[in-house]
This record gives C-alpha cells, sequence and structure tokens, in this order.
C-alpha cells in the first residue's frame, strides 16, 4: 500500500506530467502540419479511468485540457466501456460530444492493467484541413463547416481502421498532412499508453485511483481556499466584440458563497448566423480563466473545477444550437477577459486587461502542378497589462498559440513576407502598459488566384484597459491598401496582391 505523504506525492504527481510532455513531444516532432509543429495547436492528457483529467502537457492550447474530459467521457459513453480493448484509439472531432470545433481532432487511447481500464491518455491537434469551409466565420451551419467525424476507432485492437482513413483523406484538400497529424496523435497516444503501463509495473502496489483522489484533491482544495478568501457576493461585468453580422456582448455575474462560485452568462448576445458561436469552448476558457485568478500555481485537472458551476443560455453565442456553425469561436477566447474585470474589485493584483487578440489567422488554399495545398498561419496580438507587469507584445493570450515564422510561411505557401515588425506604442497606455501588436506584409507570388481565409478580432472594437488604463489600439486588415469588407470572410487574392495584417494591442492596467 503507498504511503500518501507530501513527497510521495509530488513524486508520483510530477510522474504523471512528464507523460503527459513526453507525448506532446512525440506530437510536436511528428506531426505534419504547421499549426501543430511551429505553432503549438495542440493538447496531451493523462485522464483516470473515469474520464477525469488527472495531469496535461503544461503547454497546452487551454481551451483543449478544459474540454478534454467531457470529450472523452462523451466518446467512453458512446461506445460502452466495456466495448474497448487493448490498441484501441477512440476519436471523435464533433462539437456536441465536447470537441472544441470541426478542425480540432481528440483521440483517446484507454490503458490496460490485468484486464480493466485504469487510466486514458488523450492528444488533441488542430487539423491544417477539414474539408468545407473549414477555418473561416462565414459559414451559417455546422454541416458547411467541414467533415463531422463521430465517435469511431482510429485503431481497432491494434490494427488502423483503414476505412475511416479514407473517408477522411477524401474529404479534405491536403490528405497526406491531415492523416500525418492523425498518425502523429496516435503516436503521441502510444507512448503515453507505454509510460503509464511502465509507472504502474514499476510499483504494482501503486493505484492509480488513488493516486487522482490526492492529486485533484490538493488542487481542490487549493481553489477553495481562494473563493473562501473572495467576499460572498455577485461580481459583474461585459465585454464588446466586433461579432460578424452586428456587435456581441458577453455579459458574466460571478456569483460567491463560501467555498464555490457560479459563474452565469445571462444576458450575452444571442447566437450569429455565422460560425463564430461558441459550444465547448465556452466551458474550456472559463476553466481556464478561473484557474489564473484563483490558484495559477498549481497543476490544473478535474480537482480545479469541482468548486465551480457554469451556467449559459441556450440559443445565445456562447451555448447554440446544434445546427450552429462554431468553428471560429473566436468570442469564447474573451472570456478569460471578461472575468478579469467581473473580479477586479477582490482580485486586484490577479486580473489582466484584455488582451487585442489571442491569435489572427489568414488561411492560404490553391493548387500547385504537384497538388492542392492548405496552410494556416498564425499572427498574435498584444498582451494585456495586470498589476505589476507590463503586457508582452504579439503573445497569444488566452490561448498560446505561437506566430508562424517567417520561414515557415514562405515554405508552406507561395508568399514572399515582405515585412514583418511590432507596432511600437501601440499598446494601452496606463501604469503597466499593454503589449504591442504586429504589422505584416505578405505578397502573393503564385502565378493563380490564392483562395484567402481571415479569422480576426479588434478591428471596431478596441482590447478594454482596466483600472483606470487606456484600451489597446484597434487591428487594421487591408488588401492592396483597401480595408477589407469582411474580415471575418473569404477572398481570392491575385497574384502580386499584398495582405496587410495590424494585429490589436493589448489593454493596459491602472491610470497611466
Amino acid at each position: 500500500m503507498t504511503t500518501w505523504d507530501a513527497a510521495t506525492l509530488q513524486i508520483w504527481w510530477q510522474r504523471l506530467i512528464s507523460v503527459a510532455d513526453e507525448m506532446a513531444a512525440v506530437l510536436l516532432r511528428t506531426a505534419f502540419s504547421s499549426v501543430v509543429r511551429e505553432s503549438n495547436d495542440l493538447a496531451c492528457a493523462v485522464l483516470t479511468a473515469d474520464g477525469e483529467l488527472l495531469v496535461e502537457y503544461g503547454r497546452s492550447v487551454p481551451v483543449f485540457t478544459g474540454c478534454v474530459s467531457g470529450t472523452v467521457r462523451a466518446m467512453v459513453e458512446h461506445f460502452g466501456a466495456e466495448n474497448l480493448r487493448p490498441g484501441d484509439v477512440i476519436a471523435t472531432n464533433d462539437p456536441w460530444y465536447g470537441n472544441t470545433h470541426l478542425p480540432d481532432l481528440t483521440a483517446a487511447t484507454p490503458v490496460f492493467r490485468d484486464g480493466r481500464i485504469v487510466a486514458y491518455v488523450a492528444s488533441i491537434c488542430h487539423l491544417s484541413d477539414i474539408g468545407g469551409a473549414s477555418e473561416g466565420a462565414f459559414a451559417q451551419d455546422v454541416y458547411e463547416e467541414g467533415f463531422c467525424l463521430p465517435p469511431v476507432k482510429l485503431v481497432d485492437a491494434g490494427t488502423p481502421n483503414q476505412l475511416v482513413r479514407q473517408i477522411l483523406a477524401r474529404n479534405v484538400r491536403v490528405p497526406g498532412q491531415v492523416l500525418g497529424d492523425v498518425d502523429a496523435l496516435i503516436a503521441a497516444n502510444a507512448l503515453g499508453e507505454r509510460r503509464v503501463r511502465a509507472m504502474l509495473d514499476s510499483d504494482p502496489e501503486l493505484d492509480l485511483g488513488t493516486a487522482a483522489e490526492h492529486i485533484c484533491g490538493v488542487t481542490e482544495r487549493a481553489v477553495r481556499e481562494s473563493i473562501r478568501r473572495i467576499p460572498d457576493g455577485r461580481y459583474a461585468a461585459e465585454v464588446d466584440l466586433d461579432g460578424f453580422e452586428e456587435p456581441k456582448k458577453i455579459v458574466v455575474t460571478v456569483e460567491v458563497a463560501g467555498d464555490s462560485l457560479v459563474v452565469d452568462y445571462e444576458g450575452t448576445s444571442p447566437q450569429s448566423r455565422f460560425g463564430i458561436n461558441s459550444a465547448a469552448p465556452t466551458y474550456g476558457y472559463t476553466r481556464y480563466g478561473l484557474a489564473c485568478l484563483l490558484a495559477p500555481d498549481v497543476p490544473n485537472n478535474e480537482g480545479a473545477q469541482r468548486p465551480i458551476t457554469i451556467r449559459v443560455p441556450k440559443g445565445s453565442l456562447l451555448n447554440p444550437d446544434k445546427r450552429a456553425a462554431v468553428s471560429a469561436n473566436f468570442p469564447a477566447h474573451a472570456i478569460p477577459a471578461v472575468l478579469s474585470r467581473a473580479l477586479l474589485e477582490p482580485l486586484p493584483d490577479r486580473v489582466a486587461a484584455a488582451a487585442g487578440t489571442p491569435f489572427w489567422v489568414v488561411g492560404i488554399r490553391g493548387t500547385a502542378a504537384d497538388g492542392s495545398f492548405a496552410s494556416l498561419l498564425c499572427f498574435n496580438g498584444g498582451q494585456g497589462a495586470s498589476a505589476g507587469q507590463d503586457g508582452h507584445p504579439t503573445l497569444s493570450t488566452p490561448s498560446n498559440v505561437s506566430n508562424t515564422p517567417v520561414e515557415v510561411v514562405e515554405s508552406q505557401v507561395p508568399v514572399l513576407v515582405e515585412s514583418k515588425r511590432i507596432v511600437r506604442g501601440s499598446g494601452g497606455a496606463g501604469r503597466w502598459r499593454g503589449g504591442d501588436g504586429q504589422e505584416i506584409t505578405i505578397r502573393s507570388v503564385h502565378p493563380d488566384p490564392l483562395d484567402i481565409i481571415f479569422l480576426t478580432e479588434r478591428i471596431e472594437h478596441a482590447a478594454p484597459g482596466l483600472a483606470g488604463g487606456q484600451d489597446g489600439q484597434v487591428g487594421l486588415l487591408q488588401v492592396d491598401g483597401v480595408d477589407v469588407a469582411e474580415p471575418k470572410g473569404r477572398t481570392a487574392l491575385p497574384p502580386g496582391s499584398r495582405i496587410l495584417l495590424r494585429t490589436p494591442a493589448g489593454g493596459g492596467f491602472g491610470p497611466a
């Protein structure tokens, strides 16, 4: 019987975290698409036999680890745990099974010991294409957005499911990249499964369920203690966003009672006709935003979620109906900022002003002599400032997707990056200044028009400052010197034409 003193708990906790970290290393080194390899749009995690989040890779995209447990539980319920076998890999990209949106694929593998499931390992990554409109916000229902894969077995008892692979390959523009990323997910999970089994074999007395109780219990107690220090009451805030067909608003009320709290989004704008709605990411970014405010130094797991209840009105921007398009769920990225605004009074040293963007996406697609190409390029705005710290320039917040390097941009698609610079002084003024945005000029060098998808935010509505800080500068999107009419839309870029992107800056904190 394992004795769970502080030292033992720390050892096993760190060993489990190292499993997730190793899984991510495999995924980063074997993925085909730049959005995974260069922009870090991925997550890896170890979950309990009940599908609860136990540990995560430290640089995981926060929304993924906020959603992964719900997705894995939904897939296991779909198949039935009794129908899973060693060597299985189950997967889905269906937003209504808890996945974030269609371009993200969640793959989970059961870990068996003595004939029973003792854990799951899971990996998520953003595929470079998923057919349909893919990344764009202009689709008007989920069926336009791309190929939706209900829970399936990617690998059945160690044998790859060739039918699923063929169907997936037929529905995407760059099947080699997409299947390469699928194989990277499978490889990451295979390593994670081996590492968990080896860890259990090294100590036959270790019970992973008991370890999970202790690990999640530490996190839960830390979160409850932090909530307890907030005076009971209601704390409210709202934030304005560009939207698509019209501006949108997120409204939040945080109700604190003892060592638990309720987050209620009543008053948030109705769902959009276009793909800017958010389903599962609403929950993921709420959990992440509160983790930053309540217990930022404690590794994230299911324990952090237990003291929190989340209420989202049906039919709203943050909880649309199941036909709604959800691929460009940028509004959900504003949730941590509006939670900071609501909890400014009780937590002034932990909150942060709004970021300019999580990231701007430019999707570039076309056809060359050797076949089709498709790539997603990411460019970040400025981080919001906080008490004691200026915001960092061009840092994705709350997502942690990295800027796509110039060399990768030019190697992936037929464009030339003519300039790339930080827009100095664009961050909101304040006692602590918001992070600056960046400006990039991209010119097409392709002989045919390129199919371009833009996904932007804060061109009309600046990132607001906090506690007396000023707003950051808004973004700018032009083609050949003319403002793009639909900055979440799609356009054909003629040969030789130029795109200019100026990402928005973060808000300042405190009076200047």
